[in-house]
């Protein structure tokens, strides 16, 4: 039993990818808008995701582009007031992603109560963002001195605008974090952004995990969930689940519903 059964209640597991407004600082922030009103949107996607039957929702800011390595105290402020009201009264398991800062992700997760964490955590990446370079034990130390061993790492692999620097193939970067990094599950990223893992990738970090939860971060649909399902234990879900399927609409629903159902028919089996 991994610790999806223990958070979430289940071994399969489906997380939507909540993404927040762009908030202030940020070149796509609206002027003018308030944190109520920043709040308000957040909670009605909980809700929306709730009422579809939603596993559990991660939020981040993937409006905030460009990204930079490492954000500001305004971020970790404004992220963790929204979260914590957007998620009162809420039961559904939540977690916390920043682009890119582990360890602002880390302190917003302990101070709203969230499960989880998914972030690069360790690696050296050159991309849009110039480098950025991890170190696992930045955070494994930072979570003992936040005294929240029950917060869970995600390890994104193959993370969005940047590649890793070596020549370490998926296989490599698994064995070596696995061996040296103490990651609590991987969330493995497409080649590029807009393109899903293959199975046979998924299949493949799945047997070097040796028993903690592999998730698909991008691609799934209902249309193939019930592979991903046999190849892994879970996804996480984005734009699919928004009208017109733009990440600038917020949850559909139906869609939600229509998910759901197919996730549930692919458990049973």
């Amino acid at each position: 039993m991994t610790w999806f059964k223990e958070v979430f209640g289940k071994d399969k597991v489906v997380i939507a990818s909540m993404y927040l407004p762009p908030l202030p600082g940020s070149p796509d922030y609206v002027t003018g808008t308030t944190t109520d009103e920043m709040i308000a949107y957040a909670r009605r996607e909980v809700e929306t995701l709730e009422r579809g039957g939603m596993d559990g929702v991660i939020f981040g800011n993937q409006q905030d582009w460009p990204y930079r390595v490492g954000v500001g105290p305004e971020t970790v402020a404004l992220m963790t007031l929204i979260v914590r009201e957007a998620m009162r009264g809420s039961h559904m398991p939540f977690g916390i992603s920043v682009f890119w800062d582990d360890l602002a992700a880390l302190a917003i997760a302990k101070a709203t109560g969230a499960s989880f964490v998914r972030g690069v955590f360790r690696g050296v990446y050159a991309g849009e963002m110039g480098l950025l370079v991890c170190n696992a034990a930045d955070a494994v130390r930072y979570r003992r001195t936040l005294d929240a061993p029950q917060i869970r790492l995600m390890f994104m692999l193959r993370p969005i605008l940047a590649r890793a620097v070596g020549e370490r193939d998926l296989k490599a970067q698994v064995k070596d974090a696995m061996w040296a990094s103490k990651p609590d599950s991987f969330a493995v990223c497409g080649p590029v952004p807009g393109e899903a893992p293959s199975f046979d990738e998924l299949r493949t970090v799945a047997g070097l995990a040796k028993g903690i939860p592999v998730v698909m971060n991008n691609g799934a649909t209902p249309e193939n969930i019930g592979q991903v399902f046999a190849a892994c234990d879970g996804a996480v879900i984005g734009t699919h689940l928004r009208y017109e399927n733009s990440a600038a609409k917020p949850f559909d629903v139906e869609k939600v519903r229509e998910f759901m159902a197919v996730v549930n028919q692919c458990r049973t089996k």
